[in-house]
């Protein structure tokens, strides 16, 4: 269980943003253009926290030229 719950950063927002995804298909157009918005910055959220997560991605003070 605590796995699950110490992964949970990472699979969270994205099942977030899928379900978002998912709940445009049945509400209007201003509420569906919102959702969309939500659905990508959870999406973004979690796929950057998995890339945090993964280490020696490189960051600004990795590679100096």
């Amino acid at each position: 269980m605590r796995a699950v719950v110490g992964t949970a950063r990472y699979w969270a927002p994205l099942l977030g943003g899928l379900i978002c995804l998912v709940v445009v298909l049945f509400v209007g157009a201003i509420l569906g253009w919102l959702l969309i918005i939500a659905a990508f910055g959870l999406i973004l959220d979690g796929s950057t926290a998995m890339w945090e997560k993964a280490g020696g991605t490189g960051n600004l003070t990795t590679y100096k030229q």
